[in-house]
């Protein structure tokens, strides 16, 4: 009887975490069918943290850390169709960590890691016309920040996170500029518990603030933290937390089928620590819950992922913290889902 009751806690101690880990996964029923991953046309070089935007039906990446970690200013398209990559005018100068928002014809970029790791922070603020592909200068950001969040809502450019001048220091701090001639960003609310790498995205009009890191050069923690902005009401609310920390999945944060969808990233807060994971993870606002629905090809490291043409993009990417990189590129049909 004793031997049966120490078994019996023996097993309840190591299968209640695998319960706790599938309740944050979420419903099994919400996962898809398998993706169809095919391998395509490669970049014309291995990158990660690429500024990532869709223009045109295309995927424009922007730069990114190169092997030596050396910010590189190419820009890069790939057409889906067509299976191939052309090259556009470079970025004015070599910058990371910086996120871009696309405002019908123009992508801005603000902010950003100057040049070769560790670079020095910039204010800079640049914008993209796609159609004459040209670049030209904007209002600067009121203090030097990089891997702030930058997201597009109505006619304004909210710039949010981020870190401070010393690469390390985290920010809450939260700008606006109007997209109808400003000339000068304005205060808004703060984000609540400040962090860099945050990932930025908006849905249904309003702007979500979703994981990222508590410092940089120092020491990085991946959270969990998540928060939503609405415009409306010029407050932050918490939502629900990512089901572990996470970093690193700015240029793969997407919307499908109405909810804010994740491609990768790094979870280094965890036991054990996970580093480089490759699922996907959704979030439903309408139940205020995050689940996890698939899996990418190979566990990627800040990709570039977008829907283009019916099909989920993933380039680039790295396979470790953060070397080695790929320059590989893989396409999938979206999954046929029941609801």
């Amino acid at each position: 009887m004793q031997l049966l009751i120490r078994v019996s806690i023996t097993l309840l101690v190591f299968i209640t975490p695998a319960i706790s880990i599938a309740q944050d996964a979420g419903k099994k029923n919400d996962a898809w069918p398998t993706l169809q991953w095919k391998k395509v046309a490669a970049t014309s070089f291995a990158r990660v943290e690429s500024p990532t935007a869709i223009a045109d039906g295309k995927l424009y990446l922007f730069g990114g850390f190169t092997e030596s970690l050396d910010a590189s200013n190419q820009v890069d398209v790939y057409d889906v169709v067509a299976n191939s990559w052309t090259r556009k005018k470079d970025m004015p100068t070599r910058l990371t960590h910086l996120n871009p928002a696309v405002d019908g014809n123009t992508i801005w970029f603000a902010g950003g890691f100057k040049g070769k790791h560790p670079g020095p922070v910039t204010a800079e603020v640049w914008k993209y016309d796609v159609a004459s592909d040209t670049w030209s200068e904007g209002p600067a950001l009121p203090e030097r920040r990089a891997g702030g969040g930058l997201v597009v809502v109505g006619r304004n450019l909210h710039y949010f996170g981020g870190y401070k001048i010393d690469r390390n220091t985290d920010a809450g701090d939260h700008w606006v500029l109007s997209l109808d001639g400003g000339k000068a960003w304005l205060r808004e609310a703060d984000l609540p518990d400040p962090r860099g790498h945050v990932s930025a995205i908006a849905l249904d009009g309003k702007i979500y603030a979703l994981g990222g890191d508590h410092g940089h050069d120092v020491k990085q923690i991946d959270v969990k933290s998540c928060h939503c902005f609405d415009p409306a009401t010029k407050k932050w609310s918490e939502i629900a937390s990512l089901p572990d920390g996470r970093s690193h999945f700015e240029s793969s944060t997407m919307v499908y089928n109405g909810r804010i969808t994740i491609f990768g990233g790094r979870c280094n807060s965890s036991q054990p620590v996970r580093n480089v994971v490759g699922d996907i993870l959704q979030y439903d606002s309408k139940d205020n819950r995050w689940d996890v629905v698939g899996n990418m090809p190979e566990k990627l490291l800040a990709p570039s992922a977008v829907i283009i043409s019916g099909q989920f993009v993933i380039a680039g990417g790295g396979l470790n913290n953060p070397r080695p990189l790929t320059a590989n590129t893989w396409v999938a049909p979206l999954p046929v889902l029941n609801k």
